[in-house]
């Protein structure tokens, strides 16, 4: 059976991007997880890093993708303001926005994806429809904080100047009804470390050291594996990390998931430290 690449917040970091897709198109790939069916992009293509026309270009030109919006490609169609990018990523953004290219890429892109076949629900943030959480006559910037590209996973239940915070429970519930019992698994991007939580029997547990972990190397790369088999009576929320982390200082490994399919379902958490030009 196929497999399924999972990536979120590539953040106009074209050389994590090409590395990602180096590894996922490679011989040693497609032994470990079966052939590489179509890959999702959970969003946060933009802003951050430095590269975001060559980051659009070379996904557009990638077969079989699947897209949804993040909360910072928003901000960059929209011309709302979002903190965290450097003078450089400003100017390249500005003069990226000039151009126009972007717009067909964008085009009709939602804000969720879902693959009812691999029981499947991809999403930046967070499912939650915003409509039953949004406070009455919230509006503007206030109420884009309650959208799903802004939702994150918490302990509890609230909102402040990074988005609305949901919890686990919160998330299964969401979507329970999309597929009409257990044995679905929720991804998302957004925030920039790995989690990974079960609910079985109404019971949920945060898993992530858990996880059966390995390490081996493939195309040059020390790649850190995590591995959560996917079980029909359970259902799952996971978190894949960030794919490119140029604009964000000190982290330094890109991170990104497989969803293989049959069977043995199974989603694995992966991560590596690429090698880059130094930058200017």
């Amino acid at each position: 059976m196929g497999s399924i690449l999972l990536f979120s917040d590539v953040h106009a970091d074209v050389c994590a991007l090409e590395e990602i897709l180096r590894l996922a198109f490679c011989s040693d790939f497609s032994k470990r997880y079966g052939p590489l069916e179509k890959a999702i992009n959970l969003g946060d293509v933009l802003e951050r890093g430095h590269s975001p026309a060559e980051v659009v270009r070379r996904l557009m030109g990638l077969k079989g993708l699947e897209s949804i919006l993040g909360n910072h490609d928003e901000a960059f169609l929209y011309g709302m303001p979002v903190s965290g990018s450097d003078f450089e990523s400003k100017l390249v953004h500005g003069e990226y926005r000039r151009t126009g290219e972007y717009k067909e890429f964008f085009r009709g892109m939602g804000k969720c994806y879902v693959d009812a076949r691999n029981r499947l629900y991809c999403v930046h943030g967070g499912p939650i429809d915003p409509c039953a959480i949004t406070p009455p006559r919230s509006c503007g910037v206030e109420a884009w904080l309650y959208t799903q590209p802004w939702q994150r996973i918490s302990a509890s239940r609230y909102v402040d100047a990074s988005g609305y915070h949901y919890t686990p429970g919160d998330a299964f519930d969401a979507v329970r009804p999309t597929f009409g019992g257990p044995g679905f698994a929720i991804v998302c991007g957004h925030e920039h470390e790995e989690a990974a939580y079960r609910q079985k029997g109404g019971v949920v547990e945060d898993i992530l050291d858990t996880l059966k972990r390995a390490y081996f190397e493939m195309e040059g790369r020390k790649v850190h594996e995590k591995a959560l088999p996917i079980d029909d009576d359970a259902s799952y929320l996971v978190r894949l990390g960030i794919a490119g982390p140029e604009g964000y200082g000190k982290e330094d490994r890109c991170y990104f998931g497989v969803f293989t399919a049959g069977k043995n379902r199974a989603i694995y958490l992966l991560n590596f430290k690429p090698e880059r030009p130094e930058h200017g």
